[in-house]
C-alpha cells in the first residue's frame, strides 16, 4: 500500500533576510570624550572643589602668539626686575583639587583674615604694639602682634588647636614629570619636611605610583628646638611676661601635636604634589566614571564636551559659601570698638555704641549670607571666551531666574553700554543693611558730641541736623522705600548708553560737542501707579522743606515740573537752565511702566521698544550686557577733546588695553532647580598698539 502524504498547504517557509546592521549613535558627554579633556578625568568626584586645565599647551601657545600678550609681557617685565636661575618646565595639563573636608580647614583661614583685620582696626584706634599692622594680611606682623599681646596670641593658638591640613592635589601633565617634582621640591624646600618620615605607596588603577610621606611635627619641632627658640625668643625680648611665655610654650606644643602627610606621585608624563591630614585623603580617581566627570552637575554639561575645551572645574555648595563671607566689614567695627574702649576718653561710646553693632551685624549677615548649590562650569575660546555653567546658584534666587524679563530688549538698543535686566528676589535686606549703617552713624556722632569732641559747636550743629535736616531726609527716604518696595513689581532693568546728544553746557571746551552725552534709565513694571503719585508728592514737600531751612540770600526753590505727554506715556521733567530732554532729570509712567532717569528721548525710545509685540517672547531669567566697543568708543571721543586741551595721556593708556575688548553678554537662569548661566565676551587681537 502507498502511503499518500497530503501536500496541500505545506509549503516550505523562506529564509528571513538578514537585517542590516544599525549603527549605533553615541553621544558625546564629558565622559566619553574623557582622553581629550587633559587630566580631568583623574580627578577624584568627591572633591570640593577643583580647577581643571584642557589643551593648556595649546591654549598657551595661541595667546603668546598675541600682539596683546607681547605688549603685556613687555609691560610686565618693564614694571619687575627680571628673574633668573628659574627652572624652566614644559606644562601640557595641570589641575588643583580640593578634596573632602577641606571646606573646615578654608573656614579657619578665613577666621584668620578676620582675626588680622580685627587687630589691625583695633590698633589703629588704641596705638601701642598693634599700631602699624596695615589692612593687608602680613603673617609675619600677625605673629609679631600675637608676640606682644595676649588676646591676639590666645586667639591664633584656639584657631590652630582646631586647623587640619586640608586635602589639596596638584596635578601636571609634562613630558618631563621628574623635573616637575624637582621644581616642586625646591621650591616648597620638601627635603626639610622629609626627613626621615615614614613611607607608604599607592599604585593607582593606571599605574602611577605615588609615595606618602608621614610627617609629625614633633620630629621637626622637637622638646630641644623648642626651648632653644622660646630661650632665644626671651633673650630677644626681655619684656615678655611668665604667661606670655607659657602661652607660647602652649602654642608651641599644639604645633608639635600636629601630623600631616604630603605626597608625590609619578606616572607616564604625569606628576603629582598633595598634602592632606591623612593618607586615605590622597586619591586619584579609579575611571572616569569615578572621576569629576562623572558629577551630576556635570551632565547639563555635556552639550559642550565637543567645543574644543580650555578649562572644566566643579564645586561643592558649601565650600563656595565659606569662600564669601556672610560678615565682611565685622571684624572692621569689633576691631574699632575694641581699640576705642582701651581709650578712656572713648570707652564709654564704645560700650553705647555696642547693641548699635548688634543690630549691623545681623542685618550685614542676612545681607551677605547665601546658600549656594554645588556646580560645574566649561569654558572654551571662539571668538572671545565662552562660559556654561550649572548650578553654583543661591538657592533663594531660584524663583526669581526662572521668570522673564520684559525689558530684556532694551539691552540690544545700539548705544548701550551697561545693561541689567530680570526679576529681583529682593527681601529687603538691603534696605535693612543699609539702615542699620546709617543708625550707627547716627549713633556715633552723637557719642563723639557727648565725648567732647568737636566742643558746643559741634553740639549746636548736630542738634540743628537733628531738628531740622533728619526730619525731612527721613521722609524723602520713606517715600523711596515705599515706591521701591510697594508700588512697583520685581521686573525691573537699568540701563546705561551713551546716545544722548551734548547740550551746550558752561564750561563746555571747544569739540565737546561732538562727545556723545551718557543716559542713566531704571525701568520697572508698576504694581500701584496711584500709590507712586501719593508718594512722589511727599517727597517734593519734604525737599522743598529741607530747602528753606538752607540759609542762602534767596530761597532755594525745587525746579519747576513740566508735564509732557507722548501716546500713552506721561513724563514729569525738572526743568534745567539749558534745554535738552537728553539731559534732564524725567519720570516717566503707563500704567504698567516706570521710567526714572537723566533723558526724556531715551525713556520714550525704551517705551517704543516695549511696546513692539516681539519683544515679549524673551529667555527667563536674568541678562547683563556691557561693551567695551561703546565704552572705548566713547572715551576716544573725550580724549580727542581732552587731547586739544591737554591732559589725554591717561585715556590713552586705557584705550590702548581695552581694544582687544568687544561687548560682554552674561545670562543667569533656572531649570528645573537648577541654576544655569553663560558667558560670552567677544575679543580679538590687534595688528598693532602702535
Amino acid at each position: 500500500m502507498t502511503l499518500l502524504v497530503p501536500l496541500c498547504g505545506c509549503k516550505k517557509k523562506a529564509a528571513a533576510k538578514p537585517k542590516a546592521d544599525v549603527p549605533v549613535v553615541v553621544m558625546p558627554t564629558l565622559i566619553t570624550e574623557a582622553a581629550k579633556l587633559g587630566l580631568a578625568g583623574r580627578v577624584a568626584g568627591d572633591v570640593e572643589f577643583c580647577v581643571s586645565s584642557v589643551q593648556w599647551k595649546k591654549h598657551a601657545e595661541a595667546l603668546k602668539a598675541s600682539n596683546w600678550w607681547r605688549q603685556m609681557m613687555a609691560l610686565v617685565e618693564d614694571q619687575t626686575p627680571a628673574t633668573s636661575g628659574s627652572m624652566n618646565v614644559a606644562v601640557d595639563e595641570m589641575f588643583i583639587a580640593f578634596g573632602k573636608e577641606s571646606v573646615k580647614s578654608i573656614a579657619l583661614l578665613r577666621q584668620l583674615n578676620d582675626l588680622y583685620n580685627e587687630t589691625a582696626y583695633r590698633g589703629m584706634m588704641s596705638g601701642g604694639v598693634l599700631a602699624g599692622l596695615g589692612t593687608s594680611f602680613d603673617a609675619k606682623r600677625l605673629m609679631e602682634a600675637a608676640l606682644r599681646d595676649p588676646e591676639v596670641l590666645e586667639a591664633l593658638i584656639l584657631l590652630l588647636e582646631r586647623f587640619e591640613m586640608p586635602p589639596v592635589m596638584i596635578g601636571v601633565a609634562s613630558p618631563t614629570p621628574e623635573q616637575v617634582l624637582k621644581l616642586a621640591s625646591d621650591q616648597l624646600h620638601l627635603a626639610e619636611w622629609l626627613g626621615d618620615a615614614p613611607q607608604s605607596r599607592i599604585v593607582t588603577t593606571q599605574g602611577e605610583q605615588i609615595t606618602v610621606h608621614e610627617i609629625a611635627m614633633g620630629t621637626v619641632l622637637t622638646v630641644e628646638r623648642r626651648r632653644e627658640w622660646l630661650a632665644a625668643l626671651v633673650k630677644a625680648m626681655p619684656e615678655i611676661t611668665p604667661e606670655m611665655k607659657d602661652r607660647i610654650a602652649r602654642g608651641l606644643d599644639v604645633l608639635a601635636r600636629k601630623k600631616w602627610v604630603l605626597a608625590l606621585g609619578l606616572g607616564k608624563e604625569r606628576a603629582y604634589v598633595a598634602v592632606a591630614k591623612a593618607t586615605e585623603q590622597i586619591r586619584l580617581a579609579n575611571s572616569v566614571e569615578d572621576s569629576m566627570l562623572a558629577r551630576p552637575e556635570m551632565r547639563t554639561l555635556d552639550a559642550d564636551a565637543l567645543k574644543g575645551l580650555g578649562l572644566i572645574a566643579c564645586w561643592d555648595g558649601p565650600f563656595w559659601d565659606v569662600l564669601q563671607s556672610d560678615q565682611p566689614f565685622q571684624p572692621i567695627v569689633r576691631g574699632l570698638l575694641a581699640g576705642l574702649q582701651s581709650e578712656k576718653m572713648f570707652a564709654g561710646m564704645a560700650r553705647a555704641l555696642e547693641p548699635q553693632a548688634v543690630e549691623l551685624a545681623a542685618a550685614e549677615r542676612a545681607f551677605f549670607h547665601r546658600e549656594h548649590t554645588s556646580g560645574a562650569a566649561v569654558a572654551w575660546w571662539d571668538g572671545g571666551l565662552q562660559v556654561d555653567w550649572a548650578g553654583g546658584s543661591a538657592k533663594a534666587k531660584m524663583e526669581a531666574l526662572a521668570k522673564a524679563s520684559q525689558f530684556t530688549a532694551l539691552l540690544d538698543e545700539p548705544e548701550v553700554v551697561f545693561g541689567m535686566s530680570g526679576h529681583g528676589s529682593t527681601t529687603g535686606a538691603g534696605r535693612t543693611y543699609f539702615e542699620a549703617w546709617m543708625k550707627m552713624a547716627h549713633a556715633t556722632a552723637k557719642e563723639l558730641v557727648k565725648a567732647g569732641v568737636g566742643g558746643e559747636q559741634a553740639a549746636e550743629t548736630l542738634k540743628l541736623v537733628d531738628q531740622a535736616v533728619l526730619p525731612g531726609v527721613l521722609s524723602v527716604y520713606d517715600g523711596t522705600k515705599t515706591i521701591w518696595q510697594k508700588a512697583l513689581e520685581s521686573d525691573g532693568a537699568i540701563i546705561l548708553d551713551t546716545g544722548g546728544k551734548m547740550p551746550l553746557l558752561p564750561g563746555l571746551p571747544p569739540g565737546g560737542e561732538a562727545v556723545p552725552l551718557p543716559r542713566l534709565a531704571m525701568v520697572h513694571e508698576i504694581k500701584n501707579r496711584e500709590l507712586i503719585g501719593v508718594s512722589w508728592q511727599n517727597m517734593e514737600m519734604a525737599l522743598q522743606k529741607l530747602l528753606k531751612q538752607v540759609p542762602a540770600a534767596q530761597p532755594i526753590e525745587l525746579p519747576s515740573v513740566v508735564t509732557k505727554r507722548s501716546d500713552d506715556l506721561t513724563s514729569y521733567l525738572y526743568t534745567l537752565p539749558f534745554e535738552s530732554e537728553d539731559l534732564v532729570p524725567c519720570a516717566s509712567l503707563t500704567e504698567k511702566l516706570f521710567m526714572l532717569g537723566t533723558s526724556r528721548t531715551q525713556q520714550n525710545r525704551f517705551a517704543e521698544n516695549i511696546r513692539q509685540p516681539g519683544n515679549a517672547l524673551v529667555p527667563t531669567g536674568m541678562r547683563v550686557k556691557v561693551s567695551f566697543t561703546k565704552l572705548r568708543e566713547f572715551l576716544k571721543a573725550f580724549a580727542m577733546v581732552r587731547a586739544q586741551n591737554g591732559g589725554a595721556d591717561g585715556l590713552k593708556t586705557t584705550l590702548k588695553w581695552l581694544e582687544p575688548c568687544g561687548v560682554m553678554e552674561v545670562r543667569l537662569w533656572s531649570e528645573e532647580r537648577q541654576g544655569r548661566g553663560r558667558v560670552s565676551w567677544g575679543m580679538r587681537d590687534v595688528l598693532s598698539y602702535d
